[in-house]
């Protein structure tokens, strides 16, 4: 059962991404901060269903995401357990970005009719600004943390810590939701590389942890 695991595990990463773009795509491109409470009212009142699919859809995303960075975590425990802990502290940061977007936005599309114009504004400033910058500080930790237990020595290829490296960086931008994507590549990167050695990652925090999952399967 822990060598199956430990093989389709890494496939929780792509199925995280998959979910978030689906998610993306349901919600929409929420109204930008400058847009009028007006505007913002009648955006949410046209749309409301797709969003509280959307935001609905957000808490299985959140649940993927938990249990593929907690697997990730322990991959990147061979080359540090703080910077792996860092890295899946990144990622709680990241998925509360996410949460709180959420529950704003569903707020704003529950009854949007109901709230003033001035608390509506607000409402979305909140969704625009205080979700985007943990959407940055998690994702560049994540990124950084992580690529930095790589290169420290976690069992996987050197270059996937350089390209964490760069991507850790970029998600630092002060571009709103920038982080996704830089966060979404490395993700989609390391799922596939993890899946791809398959057997040959170690298995850490178990006894005999220092051996492949190889042994298991002869």
């Amino acid at each position: 059962m822990a060598n199956r695991w430990d093989r389709l595990a890494p496939l929780l990463g792509l199925a995280f991404v998959a979910l978030l773009v689906v998610d993306i795509t349901i919600g929409g491109s929420e109204p930008a901060s400058g847009a009028s409470a007006a505007k913002v009212v009648a955006w949410y009142t046209a749309r409301g269903n797709s969003v509280r699919v959307s935001d609905y859809l957000m808490a299985v995303v959140l649940v993927v995401g938990f249990l593929f960075y907690g697997y990730l975590r322990d991959r990147l425990a061979e080359g540090s357990r703080g910077l792996a802990a860092t890295a899946f502290g990144g990622a709680v940061l990241f998925a509360v970005s996410g949460a709180v977007s959420s529950g704003v936005q569903l707020a704003l599309a529950d009854t949007p009719g109901k709230l003033g114009l001035q608390t509506a504004h607000a409402l979305n400033l909140l969704t625009n600004f205080t979700a985007a910058i943990a959407v940055s500080a998690g994702a560049s930790a994540l990124l950084i943390a992580g690529s930095i237990a790589i290169l420290r020595g976690a069992q996987l290829p050197s270059w996937t810590g350089w390209l964490g490296l760069v991507l850790g960086v970029v998600a630092l931008v002060p571009v709103a939701n920038l982080g996704l994507i830089p966060a979404g590549v490395w993700t989609l990167v390391v799922s596939i590389v993890l899946f791809v050695r398959g057997s040959e990652v170690p298995v850490t925090g178990q006894p005999g942890g220092a051996q492949t999952v190889a042994s298991g399967a002869r």
